[in-house]
């Protein structure tokens, strides 16, 4: 039995090699290094994360391993960071559409040109939509709705793959089924031979920018030099299309309740034809008034201008929650997951480490203390007293330590454990927020670490609690928050270290509120006593949770986000600077990063933390 099971492990270290092999020979990369995680549950093409495949697979688990390795592969051969930027929506809901359509996109390329790939990421598709088919349709038995769909983007991405690519694997026919009618009006005939050229991203992304401005799906983008000239007017369409909905009304008992996804026509109407929405959605002429304009800066005139605008509402805060590790977990338990966290990170830390060192190495400069000498009094200078043997009538000189000005700092590190961070992503920002902690203790500056997330998946006890009082129109927010504090300033690294291995746990990373989390710790941080303050926010994303934005108008949760760091990057007490993983947080925060691979976490933490210490940015 034993060496059957070295047998079976030296297999699966085969397999795993041969599978980065395959990855590397497709994306014709190098440096694609795939991770394969027992966390991960689906396909990660910014982390290049993979499920890990178990000793006994069988030979259809192999082949979907082999078909999310291929669509990683073909996503760094054939994508374009640079210009996906360009054309990135701003909206949700169109970003999901775009983000899901440019990944069908890649993935159709390599399916022609081989067929192998196109048998890998077929079975691949049809376990992932098998999987949401079935998690609808217990969501549907659970809430007693019998025609929720699937979401648009769900829906625009397969039918792209069926028209241009071939027929889709069964689950993915029987997702869209409920969409099929729609589909074949609205959408086909915007899918003309050549329209869609699969292997010209440019032209793609135009063109699909086009399909939906032509369904009425708000598509704000980065400025581009096709599109600039042309933005004002699509602005303008999309507004005047927005009035008609609103005077036409719609039933909001009977629609409201069946949208989940935030896509579908239905949702935007009934959320467009709310007595509250022009409240919540201010027209054309406001917002070009603030400088909001498609993937630019935001940057309005005035607080009292902004917070006269912010209609941010919250359905009911009976839910929510501020935790802290132990409230959740026993000792044993996160004893036992902080041993994960630390095998799996094993190599990272040291290069971490280095970063701290770095960090260590400014901020300890600037604490040394230096010496006034030739001083009528203080402590004897004995370095001079050599003097008085060659002229005695030489005085005594004297020398006066004097402290360099470092005033007393508090950190605060925000850290989003939202369901996109999972795997890698979450575990390097876990290890980061540990060693930096470690580094600036040290040196006498005291850190704060805090999570935030949900507590459930659509909506949780809010949403049950929306529902059984009749859906009213524009709940507002309409999930259960879960804020968590893994460290407060106060308390020593020492003892709060065993804290940061919950980000482990499964089941932890659900949705992300941003403006609420960043408000909450804001809110902390200006409580501190300390004269320096500075809170940095770690994100992979704008804020999603799919409960509130399905009910809500559009950009509900991005506008609050938009509020609340213009009110803090206004406080002159508090330094916000945030870093954005695979997202570019540009658009929202004045001082900010981004990184398009998250092992670059550390070295862009500790670049902004040495810049932000350094004297001359001070």
């Amino acid at each position: 039995m034993a060496q059957a099971k070295k047998t079976d492990t030296k297999k699966t270290a085969d397999f795993r090699q041969s599978t980065g092999a395959c990855a590397r020979a497709i994306s014709r990369d190098a440096s694609v290094n795939l991770q394969f995680d027992s966390d991960a549950s689906d396909v990660d093409v910014q982390s290049q994360a993979l499920p890990d495949i178990p000793p006994n697979a069988t030979v259809e688990e192999k082949v979907r391993i082999r078909g999310r390795s291929d669509a990683i592969a073909l996503h760094k051969q054939h994508h374009d960071p640079a210009l996906h930027s360009q054309y990135q929506y701003t909206n949700n809901t169109s970003a999901q559409c775009f983000a899901m359509a440019e990944q069908a996109r890649v993935e159709m390329l390599g399916a022609k040109e081989f067929h192998g790939i196109a048998s890998n990421l077929s079975a691949v598709l049809n376990q992932r939509y098998r999987l949401l088919n079935d998690a609808m349709k217990s969501s549907k038995a659970a809430a007693n709705i019998a025609n929720e769909k699937l979401g648009v983007e769900h829906a625009i991405a397969l039918y792209l793959r069926e028209q241009l690519g071939g027929n889709l694997p069964p689950a993915c026919n029987e997702a869209i089924s409920e969409w099929r009618d729609w589909l074949d009006k609205e959408v086909a005939p915007s899918i003309a031979e050549g329209q869609f050229p699969l292997s010209d991203q440019k032209a793609f992304a135009q063109s699909f920018k086009s399909l939906l401005q032509q369904l009425d799906i708000e598509s704000e983008t980065g400025d581009t030099p096709d599109t600039n000239e042309n933005a004002d007017a699509d602005q303008d369409d999309s507004e005047s299309a927005e009035d008609d909905d609103n005077q036409g009304g719609g039933d909001q008992d009977s629609e409201a309740p069946m949208q989940d996804d935030g896509g579908s026509e239905s949702a935007e109407d009934d959320s467009l034809s709310d007595s509250g929405s022009d409240a919540l959605e201010p027209d054309g002429d406001v917002e070009d008034e603030t400088g909001l304009s498609p993937g630019g800066q935001w940057r309005p005139g005035g607080l009292d201008q902004q917070r006269q605008r912010n209609e941010y509402h919250v359905f009911t805060t009976e839910f929510d929650e501020v935790i802290r590790p132990k409230d959740i977990c026993d000792d044993e338990e996160l004893t036992r997951l902080r041993k994960t966290l630390d095998q799996h990170l094993g190599d990272l830390q040291k290069s971490v480490g280095r970063f701290a060192n770095r960090l260590q190495r400014v901020l300890l400069a600037q604490q040394n203390r230096s010496w006034e000498f030739d001083l009528d009094e203080g402590q004897l200078d004995c370095a001079r007293l050599t003097r008085l043997l060659t002229d005695p009538l030489m005085p005594l000189t004297f020398k006066q330590e004097k402290d360099v000005e470092f005033r007393d700092t508090v950190v605060t590190l925000l850290l989003d454990n939202s369901g996109s961070m999972h795997g890698r992503s979450i575990r390097v920002a876990a290890v980061c927020a540990d060693v930096l902690s470690s580094t600036l203790e040290r040196c006498g500056v005291k850190v704060e670490v805090l999570g935030f997330t949900t507590k459930a998946w659509k909506g949780g006890k809010s949403r049950e609690s929306w529902v059984e009082k009749g859906y009213p129109a524009n709940p507002g927010r309409l999930n259960d928050l879960r804020h968590i504090i893994y460290k407060s300033a106060d308390t020593p690294y020492r003892q709060a270290r065993t804290n940061l291995g919950l980000m482990m746990r499964k089941g932890l990373l659900k949705e992300n509120i941003d403006g609420e989390a960043l408000q909450w710790a804001r809110t902390r941080l200006a409580a501190r006593p300390e004269s320096r303050k500075i809170l940095m926010m770690i994100s992979d994303g704008a804020p999603i949770d799919d409960s509130t934005l399905s009910t809500n108008p559009g950009r509900f949760l991005e506008k609050h986000l938009r509020h609340i760091i213009f009110e803090t990057e206004t406080n002159e007490d508090i330094e916000l600077v945030a870093i954005g993983i695979g997202h570019d947080v540009t658009q929202y925060y004045k001082d900010s990063a981004t990184i398009h691979d998250v092992a670059q976490l550390a070295d862009a933490m500790t670049s902004r933390l040495v810049e932000l210490f350094t004297p001359k940015r001070r």
